[in-house]
């Protein structure tokens, strides 16, 4: 900024200042997507270095346009784990997170064991609008180590920043809803207390979520079922992209969230359970979800194969493929051997197999095609349009 510049700004009337300030102060000029679906916050604050009187406008606009909440752990991983697996932007992190003191909501979680006392906190400040992918990340946490939330207390401190010391003013009941609702999806905790000026209204919506237990894995496994039968019917209405979209709702209805080319699995462990009702009673629950998970995958491909974005069809082809070799205990990147006919959804393994060696095909890639469409051709000896695509790329003498 030029020695000019100052005056120049502060000629100007203060409700322009005043707007030019939030378009570059807002969370979301700051917001920066990064590769891989990670986010970060990289906050342009030179406004806050221009004079004393700019500082204290632009300051002001700056924690009036984005609320900030203070998480605090025992766990020097924790951040590591809501960033990584959670993709959770973490605004602030470290010594300048303990001495950032300008929130609205401070969540203390701590292990509730008796004459246990941690003398070391780690600290990290999310924006609000990044509460609820915390909050889920926190659930995920739980389904995936049963029993993990039984151990721990929840401390929600209140506190309005703006309030001066003379004015005792509560945080306003709709900025409450926007701190409080997120934290509804972590259940089973064995406390959680609030401190400060609250709601009760907002409180004992939150204690009512909190209550609500999770969805059984039958419900879950229900749920995704009828979202791929909607996809199914999506795709006969030559509808690619709706189907594609019902398929990744139907994943996320089994806990694995769907993000471009990411797939992240969770909850593992709350479907190691014999189903007790539903149309899979008395399967195993982890069984269903995997061959769930296959007949998904081959339908998205087929969605792809429509819209003909054969990149995408040969990467998660691909992609399936070596995670079922790798469970199996096989060698991921061997794609050649015999066919796993025993397997319970063989009959969309074929299916996987044929459509990324079709994908290949239209690749230029004929001798992993010829690959992948021979094993095809053994899941699926009797489809005679596997047959006739693999005669065509086979081997000219």
């Amino acid at each position: 900024m030029s020695s000019s510049s100052p005056s120049l700004l502060l000629n100007l009337p203060a409700e322009i200042r005043e707007e030019i300030f939030s378009h570059v102060l807002d969370a979301r000029a700051a917001r920066v997507e990064l590769p891989d679906d990670y986010v970060a916050y990289r906050f342009d604050l030179a406004l806050f270095q221009v004079n004393r009187q700019v500082y204290r406008e632009a300051r002001h606009v700056f924690y009036r346009l984005n609320t900030f909440v203070r998480i605090n752990t025992p766990w020097p991983e924790a951040r590591h784990h809501i960033t990584e697996e959670g993709r959770v932007p973490v605004a602030v992190s470290g010594e300048k997170a303990e001495s950032f003191q300008h929130v609205h909501l401070v969540a203390d979680i701590e292990p509730f064991q008796f004459h246990q006392h941690f003398e070391t906190s780690y600290d990290m400040i999310v924006l609000v609008d990044d509460l609820p992918a915390f909050c889920k990340v926190w659930c995920y946490s739980d389904l995936t180590h049963p029993g993990l939330n039984a151990h721990l207390r929840l401390t929600l401190t209140l506190q309005n920043p703006h309030a001066t010391e003379d004015e005792d003013q509560p945080v306003p009941r709709s900025v409450q809803q926007r701190l409080l609702e997120p934290f509804g999806c972590v259940k089973s905790l064995h406390e959680t207390r609030f401190v400060g000026q609250y709601d009760e209204s907002v409180v004992k919506s939150l204690r009512a979520t909190q209550a609500t237990p999770n969805e059984s894995p039958e419900e879950c496994l229900e749920k995704a079922t009828r979202l791929k039968d909607a996809g199914n019917a999506a795709l006969k209405k030559n509808e690619p992209k709706e189907a594609i979209r019902l398929y990744e709702e139907a994943f996320l209805a089994m806990h694995i969230v769907c993000s471009g080319r990411r797939r992240s699995i969770f909850g593992n462990a709350h479907f190691e359970t014999i189903l007790g009702s539903g149309q899979y009673e008395s399967q195993h629950g982890q069984l269903v979800r995997l061959i769930l998970r296959v007949k998904l995958v081959a339908n998205i491909m087929q969605a792809y194969i429509k819209m003909e974005e054969w990149k995408e069809v040969e990467f998660w082809g691909t992609r399936s493929i070596q995670l079922l070799r790798e469970s199996m205990g096989m060698d991921p990147g061997d794609e050649d051997d015999e066919p796993m006919l025993g397997f319970a959804a063989a009959n969309e393994m074929g299916k996987i197999y044929y459509r990324t060696g079709l994908a290949c095909k239209y690749l230029d890639d004929t001798e992993r095609a010829r690959k992948l469409l021979r094993v095809a051709h053994r899941y699926l000896p009797r489809d005679p349009q596997v047959g006739k695509d693999l005669a065509s790329v086979a081997l000219r003498i």
